[in-house]
């Protein structure tokens, strides 16, 4: 079995108010291309909710009303719940959301359509290290669901680009990697140890940077300077940063072989996921599976990656199995 825990589909609405790539649009597609991959079960989900990544309207998605997040997890609950076969779900929610939108996420998260939880790794010119996050992670913690960290719509890190496509393509990556490195510093990781963090990007740079985020973290760099620079943090964590990111998953997207390769050096097999991140994002399915497959990993390796890490962290049953004949035949233009 394999399973695509990175798809996304867009609420019908939002294409009369904002450009929206059609295959964002489109269930059935979506369904048929994957069932054509060999692709069991795909998770989708939006991380900004019933809002545009599109950033023209920046700001503007962290002021969604809750009627409007309802109605949007309404319609994708729905959706799933149409495919059941198919789709499970994440509810999305603003790492700085206060109680009343966790309220809500906690309400969805109770239904068996959704699975887990997806969020930004910045936004308000904050990232996850951010006192005003608290909430959410003991939240998330709680909930026990694990928690996809997906690039928004404003990413602090990008400001400045108006290159949509360096925004989108190495923009997202860098807010992912800086997300991910301020949650590991922060110490969230040590006060839940239970929180199941999956980095979206294949994690970004993540696996490369581990040296440089624990001398971050010792802060020696100032020693004996007498005064050290206003925003040096104290030491929050009893353990190297590069320990501590072993205990993130990542999914697969970033299509490179050598960050696959660090991501297994780092991480380890049973912390991998597959993902496409299609619709939007043009892939060949196919490619992206044998790219999988031709990483110097054991069968049993190759299937968790695939679709048994997913199975056992999601709780989607018990082990999985391959059962759907992959036609290795999907020509990227079908993918737009």
């Amino acid at each position: 079995m394999i399973i695509d825990i990175h798809s996304h589909l867009a609420h019908p609405e939002l294409a009369k108010r904002a450009p929206v790539p059609p295959s964002l649009l489109d269930v059935e597609r979506l369904i048929e291309v994957k069932a054509e991959a060999g692709i069991d079960l795909t998770l989708i989900g939006s991380p900004s909710g019933p809002g545009t990544l599109v950033p023209a309207s920046r700001g503007g998605n962290y002021e969604q009303p809750l009627d409007k997040l309802r109605a949007f997890h309404d319609w994708l609950g729905a959706t799933v719940a149409k495919h059941r076969d198919r789709l499970r779900a994440y509810v999305y929610c603003d790492p700085f959301a206060d109680d009343t939108v966790l309220a809500a996420a906690e309400e969805y998260l109770g239904r068996e359509e959704f699975v887990g939880i997806i969020t930004n790794p910045s936004g308000h010119g904050e990232y996850l290290d951010s006192p005003r996050a608290d909430g959410f992670f003991a939240f998330a913690a709680t909930r026990g669901v694990p928690v996809m960290v997906h690039s928004g719509m404003d990413p602090v890190c990008c400001q400045g680009i108006s290159d949509y496509g360096l925004f989108d393509m190495v923009g997202r990556y860098c807010d992912v990697t800086l997300g991910l490195s301020a949650l590991v510093l922060s110490g969230r990781l040590e006060q839940y140890p239970s929180l199941r963090i999956i980095g979206t990007a294949s994690a970004g740079a993540l696996s490369l940077i581990g040296s440089r985020l624990d001398i971050a973290w010792r802060s020696q760099l100032w020693a004996g300077a007498g005064k050290k620079p206003e925003g040096l943090r104290d030491q929050r964590t009893r353990t190297p940063p590069s320990e501590l990111i072993r205990r993130l998953y990542a999914d697969t997207t970033a299509d490179n072989r050598d960050l696959h390769l660090a991501n297994l050096k780092v991480l380890g097999a049973s912390h991998l996921l597959f993902g496409s991140d299609w619709p939007p994002v043009p892939v060949v399915h196919a490619h992206k599976i044998r790219e999988i497959e031709a990483l110097p990993l054991s069968a049993e390796e190759q299937r968790a990656i695939l679709g048994d890490n997913a199975s056992r962290i999601f709780e989607l049953g018990g082990p999985a199995h391959r059962s759907t004949v992959m036609t290795h035949s999907q020509p990227i233009e079908e993918a737009r």
